[in-house]
């Protein structure tokens, strides 16, 4: 679907993108991070064909962007951060522009043609829930209903892909909640890639994730795993009930996989623990846990992965010693 090879895009001497390398298959949601400056927009104007790589290639449903870039801007469908709408028309007298645009009525085949726009606007419209607001001037919406308006733009051709650039930047909880199922039931169909600053909205819509920093790719995938390889290990939390002492660091700890046992809380009076397992990559000895538990008269209350959360992701691989990149 695209496929990104060594990408770089120079400005003078500015090196904005330097050897940016991915894939993106057919019905996934991707996360592109990364703070102020990272080459995020420049990578999305590279993929609309706004701009064309310093180096390296780019093919986009098997076209070249340097050999058919009209293609691959037939194929894509791209929400910049601030919609472009005209505040002068309705939603409905815009959208009819944009269908114009891409469905040009000409010769005997006029009357199909404008049948085509009517149906690719009124199946736009009903998806971004624009039908309350078809009549209104754009000018009159919420910010809200005018990123649904750009949004309906991005998809009446009904591309294969979509490209959003901050698509809940400015709108209030409500409106967010409903952008995100949107973009999730687009998803289903489509290939998105989704340029946030707002992790909570990557970890809710996005099946995975690249993060770039100073125009390099730093991490690419799930969230989970991006965060073992930071770890390079597994993490558990374990918490045991007992009527008797819980000895964790000995027996416990050799369990095979069972790196290191570390306790870090402790209720003496129920003989209750908490402690954190570091497990080599690729093991999960749970059964083996379960068993030693058992066999030392220890219940099991608690034992479940230990998570890295993207905020913390983010942070170490943006940052160097707490302080951002220059």
């Amino acid at each position: 679907m695209i496929e990104v090879e060594q990408v770089g895009k120079r400005y003078g001497t500015f090196e904005a993108v330097r050897d940016v390398s991915f894939s993106v298959g057919g019905h996934e949601i991707v996360g592109l991070l990364g703070p102020n400056g990272a080459g995020k927009t420049t990578i999305m104007k590279i993929l609309t064909c706004y701009h064309f790589p310093s180096a390296g290639s780019v093919r986009i449903e098997g076209h070249d962007v340097y050999e058919d870039p009209l293609a691959i801007k037939r194929s894509i469908g791209y929400l910049p951060e601030n919609a472009p709408v005209y505040g002068d028309l309705t939603v409905l007298e815009y959208l009819d522009f944009i269908a114009e645009a891409r469905y040009p009525a000409a010769g005997r085949a006029a009357a199909e043609t404008r049948k085509l726009r009517r149906e690719r606007m009124d199946w736009a419209i009903e998806v971004c829930g624009l039908g309350p607001m078809a009549n209104r001037g754009i000018s009159r919406l919420s910010k809200g209903y005018r990123q649904r308006t750009g949004l309906a733009q991005a998809i009446l051709h009904d591309p294969a892909i979509l490209i959003l650039d901050e698509p809940t930047s400015g709108l209030d909880p409500n409106q967010i909640i409903e952008i995100r199922r949107l973009i999730t039931r687009l998803g289903r169909e489509k290939t998105v890639i989704l340029s946030t600053h707002i992790l909570q909205e990557v970890e809710a819509v996005c099946d995975r994730v690249l993060i770039l920093n100073e125009g390099s790719i730093v991490a690419e995938g799930t969230t989970e795993e991006i965060g073992r390889e930071m770890k390079g290990e597994e993490a558990f939390v374990l918490e045991l009930k007992s009527g008797a002492a819980i000895p964790l660091e000995g027996d416990l700890g050799a369990i095979e996989g069972v790196t290191r046992v570390t306790r870090f809380d402790s209720d003496p009076s129920t003989r209750r623990v908490e402690a954190r397992l570091s497990m080599a990559p690729g093991t999960d000895n749970g059964e083996a846990i379960f068993d030693w538990a058992v066999a030392n008269g220890h219940k099991i209350l608690v034992m479940a992965r230990e998570r890295v959360s993207l905020e913390d992701i983010f942070t170490r691989l943006t940052t160097v010693e707490g302080r951002p990149h220059e």
